[in-house]
């Protein structure tokens, strides 16, 4: 069995499961499978590459990816095949059904409505399909798995009302299989800045909501995410060395949902090219609350457990700040405080038994 070293403790490959638990940073569109997208093609009248092998090339992110936006140009045949409520449903359900095999207790899976109105699907026609996709596959798991939506707004242009009804959803059905909102896309051509009202909407409506910025725009972008009352930010990780917004980060007790693989291939930090360059232990030292996470599956070519994997290979995460991040992932998700309690039980209890 490979062995991991991480500063003065040797790991396997299997200790990454101990830690593998509690997912908050998933896309479900860029963790569709391969059969996934077969499947729903067909039943979408979608043309796609008859070879597996080109098929994946549509849908994994290529080794000569320049930035941000070439990367989000692996979303557009995902989108395309998740166009009506059968589809939107199995998508969700067949992603739940994979994180419960892999043994994750809790995760919070994330997408944009607007994203899949190409057909005439309203948005409400399509939050209510992947709540429905939502509970199908929970109720088939055989493994304790849990899981809540987090409906996405999309930087854009033109699209605010979109957005509003985006959030207007959130609050209609928070609690029936939606835990939040969430601001994503191309972080760089739309400031964070521009959607102030937006999250003013979802503070209103006491919505949790988590912003992606620090990935591909600065610390600046961070700041407005923090100001509007995010919980949580996706990535977050060109404040690494930022003394000030480290600071900020543990006064308002925001968490940054890192994901190595994705920022690597997205080059999210300019040169930063491997694992062991990542600087997340700049954020464990400077007691900044962090969680790992996977972003993409299909996309990233990865997993949760994969994730952590290249962490501890690395060496740039110990056993200690693996559990840290585990905690500050339960402290952090969309659930009440009762709710996380038990979540803790349970992860306890799951360690136990390693």
């Amino acid at each position: 069995m490979e062995r991991f070293r991480s500063k003065d403790t040797t790991f396997c490959a299997t200790d990454a499961s101990q830690y593998a638990m509690v997912e908050l940073h998933l896309h479900i569109d860029g963790s569709l499978t391969v059969d996934d997208v077969l499947l729903m093609a067909k039943e979408e009248g979608v043309d796609v590459p008859s070879s597996r092998e080109e098929l994946s090339k549509r849908l994994i992110c290529p080794n000569h990816c320049e930035d941000l936006n070439d990367y989000l140009n692996c979303f557009s045949l995902p989108i395309a095949v998740m166009q009506q409520e059968n589809t939107i449903a199995y998508g969700v359900e067949s992603l739940v059904m994979r994180l419960d095999a892999q043994r994750l207790l809790y995760a919070e899976l994330r997408f944009a409505p607007q994203q899949h109105t190409k057909k005439g699907l309203t948005q409400e026609t399509i939050v209510k399909a992947a709540i429905k996709g939502l509970r199908q596959g929970l109720a088939n798991c055989q493994n304790g798995f849990k899981a809540n939506l987090i409906i996405s707004c999309m930087r854009g242009k033109g699209n605010e009302h979109l957005n509003m009804e985006t959030v207007r959803l959130a609050g209609k059905y928070l609690g029936d299989g939606i835990c939040g909102t969430d601001l994503a896309g191309a972080e760089a051509l739309y400031p964070t800045e521009n959607f102030r009202s937006l999250f003013a909407y979802a503070k209103s409506m006491e919505v949790p909501f988590t912003i992606h910025a620090g990935e591909a725009a600065g610390v600046e972008s961070m700041r407005h995410a923090i100001e509007f009352g995010a919980r949580r930010i996706g990535h977050g990780i060109r404040s690494h060395a930022d003394a000030e917004m480290k600071q900020i980060l543990k006064d308002h007790d925001v968490c940054l949902t890192l994901c190595p693989s994705s920022n690597l291939q997205t080059k999210a930090l300019q040169g930063v090219n491997s694992y062991c360059e990542y600087p997340m232990g700049a954020f464990f030292d400077d007691g900044v609350s962090v969680n790992i996470s996977s972003d993409n599956m299909t996309v990233s070519d990865t997993s949760l457990r994969k994730e952590l994997e290249h962490c501890f290979h690395a060496g740039i995460i110990t056993p200690e700040q693996a559990e840290r991040t585990v905690e500050s992932a339960i402290s952090h998700c969309f659930l009440s405080e009762r709710e996380k309690e038990q979540l803790r039980r349970i992860y306890r209890n799951r360690r136990l038994s390693h």
